[in-house]
């Protein structure tokens, strides 16, 4: 990053945070990370501070503001616990915690771990997943944490890319994402399903892992929080992780049927990556666009598809 944009952006994280939380003294900072909707800072080496950089990031925010007091005592693993509450000079809230122990996983790492620490990651994967799904569906409603219609989402989504992206793809790519969506909205037993508190993106960044014990420590960005389709909660894990390790976790929670959760999960990685097109269509956002276009591509030829 060029140093004087370093500068100004630094000197704005640290107004913000003064003038918010006055006796607050800054003597280090430094970029964590930034994606779509937010860029976080760790200030004095000892606080991760996040701030939305658009209205979509501001209300998973509030979100996460409201709800993960109420979480935490149902799960085992660290989560961010919020000091820190501002508001931003553009209105949008702004939240600072304590940094967790651990590092984020990424793929690299995961690949050279033995399987003796995977079994163990998976095992503390599972107990996640299943003390996040226990919580009180009626209370994460009252929390204000938005169900999903699954099956009205994804007619939206199909409709939305025959409007908007069939035009900008090859006619073998509309065959393919045509006949994922049609497959999914036409089989009734994808929706028999009870709706759960799913964190919605276990994503390997997301997993802070302890490289001295070999296990996860905690579990970050509980902003994509939603009641919706159990199964979903398995996409990153598939993504990212294989589907060994997706297999393990699903075997250590008892699921059953699970040929049926992978064609489901099949096609939320299809409309994962038609979402990424969506998406850097509304941007004008090239790379994102020809990210996803690759991805799905890939995808139709290990499907041995056009």
């Amino acid at each position: 990053m060029d140093s004087g944009i370093e500068n100004a952006e630094f000197e704005w994280v640290k107004k913000m945070i003064i003038s918010n939380f006055e006796n607050m003294k800054i003597n280090h900072i430094m970029q964590l990370g930034e994606g779509w909707m937010s860029r976080a800072y760790l200030i004095n080496h000892e606080f991760v501070f996040r701030f939305p950089k658009e209205k979509d990031g501001a209300i998973d925010t509030e979100k996460e503001i409201k709800v993960l007091p109420n979480l935490k005592k149902h799960l085992s693993l660290n989560i961010p616990e919020f000091i820190y509450c501002g508001k931003q000079d553009n209105g949008y809230p702004f939240v600072g915690y304590r940094l967790l122990p651990g590092e984020s996983m990424d793929e690299q790492l995961f690949c050279t771990l033995p399987s003796e620490t995977k079994n163990k990651i998976a095992h503390q994967v599972a107990e996640f997943m299943d003390q996040i799904s226990s919580f009180s569906v009626e209370q994460a409603k009252n929390l204000n944490i938005p169900e999903k219609n699954f099956y009205q989402y994804y007619l939206e989504t199909f409709n939305e890319v025959k409007e908007k992206a069939f035009t900008k793809i090859n006619q073998d790519m509309q065959t393919y994402i045509s006949f994922q969506f049609e497959t999914y909205l036409e089989n009734k037993n994808h929706f028999r399903y009870s709706p759960k508190l799913l964190h919605a993106d276990l994503s390997m960044d997301h997993l802070l892992f302890d490289k001295e014990r070999q296990e996860l420590t905690g579990i970050i960005d509980f902003g994509d929080m939603k009641i919706g389709d159990p199964d979903y909660e398995y996409l990153y894990l598939l993504e990212e992780c294989g589907e060994e390790f997706t297999k393990k976790v699903m075997e250590l929670r008892k699921e059953e049927n699970v040929q049926h959760k992978y064609e489901k999960l099949s096609f939320f990685l299809t409309a994962d990556n038609v979402v990424l097109l969506l998406e850097g269509l509304k941007r004008n956002n090239r790379e994102m666009v020809e990210e996803a276009v690759d991805i799905i591509q890939c995808e139709m030829k290990t499907k041995h598809i056009g």
